[in-house]
């Protein structure tokens, strides 16, 4: 992870340079430092290693949604099979009784 430097030094100077006194400069780039850590650190605690997914964990669940998937299919068929089935047993007894089969 790459480092995040902030230069008070550089920032106080800037500070100066339009007219902010000595002393206020100093505290400003001091703050502003303080502030930058702590947003830092604030940053990598909501960031944590058990937070993250690797490939691992996108390839397993990409194989559970296929899986899914499958069983979801699976379970269409069955149902489609069972209405054909229905449908025509449903029709063979109209026309069994139409035309008086039995």
């Amino acid at each position: 992870m790459s480092a995040i430097t902030f230069d008070t030094l550089e920032y106080s100077h800037q500070l100066r340079e339009v007219g902010i006194t000595e002393q206020q400069a100093d505290v400003f780039a001091k703050k502003t430092a303080e502030i930058l850590k702590i947003a830092v650190e604030s940053a990598r605690e909501e960031v944590h290693a058990g937070d993250l997914s690797t490939k691992h964990d996108l390839k397993e669940l990409e194989l559970q949604i296929m899986l899914q998937i499958e069983k979801s299919k699976n379970a269409t068929l069955l149902w489609m099979f069972a209405m054909q089935t229905t449908f025509a047993g449903g029709i063979i007894g109209i026309m069994a009784k139409g035309f008086h089969w039995f």
